[in-house]
């Protein structure tokens, strides 16, 4: 795995290396639980590009469920000699699951539920979480996203959202050796992308019966219908009145009893280089404005979780 990351991700070895050796472990220990997948996510994101948002900005909207101990609950600026310097939350503490670089290129990421076909698995990949770091740390644009994960070997299956400063987006989706793609630009029929935990591009033709959960499904709709029904008056206000929803007419909920469900929401400006953060479910819990430009240290943000 190791010649993998020093092709798609230069620098991630040594990075490793340092981290088995400031905790004392074995090399081949870290790089293993580096390329272990964590438990189910039910994760909401979705692009508006600037035709369709109030200031004509491109705005992107993320909304990240899990259990709460089954992440790093970690938001980080990364700024190493030789990549592009990159704002967004960790995972695997060497992996992304999300952010925007200096170069206005933003990612986000959701796990796909849909069961593959047995002849598309991949028995040797990367990680998720390292696909989206790669991009974030030597990408510029979504054309440079996306030709580096059409050829990069990933062995988790998801959907990554793209996009770019200049007005263009992408749909990247990953069902194990299979890619489907689907951009957008301001020539484009369609303005916005959403995407949760099924796939909608991918062709099961021929191999297997597809049936989306239900819960993802229900995701994709209410927030699709949202941008629909704001669309030319989108805002980033608006989208954190969505994300303040609770599960009756949003996508964040909560579960005290799984400790499990929204653990961060976000609104990147990518326009702007601003992003907008939530810390916990709503709503209780107050947003928080970040860019690349800020100061750099350690800081901690409280974040309020119902317990019951």
């Amino acid at each position: 795995m190791g010649h993998l990351y020093d092709e798609y991700c230069p620098g991630l070895t040594d990075e490793i290396r340092g981290i088995a050796d400031c905790l004392g472990l074995s090399f081949p220990k870290v790089l293993f639980c580096a390329t272990i997948s964590p438990f189910i996510q039910g994760c909401t994101h979705a692009v508006a590009l600037p035709t369709i948002t109030e200031n004509h900005h491109l705005l992107v909207v993320r909304n990240y469920d899990m259990g709460l101990a089954d992440t790093d609950l970690r938001l980080c600026t990364t700024q190493i000699a030789n990549r592009y310097h990159h704002l967004g939350f960790s995972d695997m503490c060497i992996g992304r699951l999300d952010g925007l670089n200096q170069y206005g290129l933003s990612v986000t990421t959701s796990i796909a539920w849909d069961p593959i076909p047995d002849d598309w698995q991949v028995t040797r990949g990367l990680h998720y979480a390292i696909a989206v770091r790669a991009a974030l740390e030597q990408c510029r644009d979504i054309d440079e996203a996306v030709d580096l994960w059409r050829h990069m070997p990933i062995g988790s299956n998801g959907i990554f959202l793209a996009a770019d400063r200049f007005g263009n987006a992408a749909c990247v989706e990953i069902a194990g050796c299979e890619r489907a793609i689907k951009r957008i630009g301001s020539d484009t029929d369609d303005q916005f992308l959403v995407g949760t935990n099924h796939y909608t591009l991918v062709d099961f033709s021929g191999f297997t019966e597809h049936i989306p959960s239900s819960h993802s499904v229900r995701r994709r709709n209410i927030l699709t219908s949202w941008l629909d029904e704001n669309r030319g008056q989108i805002n980033c206000d608006g989208i954190k009145s969505f994300l303040d929803r609770d599960w009756n007419t949003g996508v964040s909920s909560y579960s005290p009893e799984f400790r499990a469900g929204t653990l961060w929401s976000m609104v990147l400006d990518v326009t702007a280089g601003k992003v907008e953060i939530r810390f916990g479910p709503p709503p209780h819990n107050k947003w928080h404005s970040f860019t690349l430009e800020g100061t750099i240290g350690i800081n901690e943000y409280m974040a309020e979780f119902p317990c019951e």
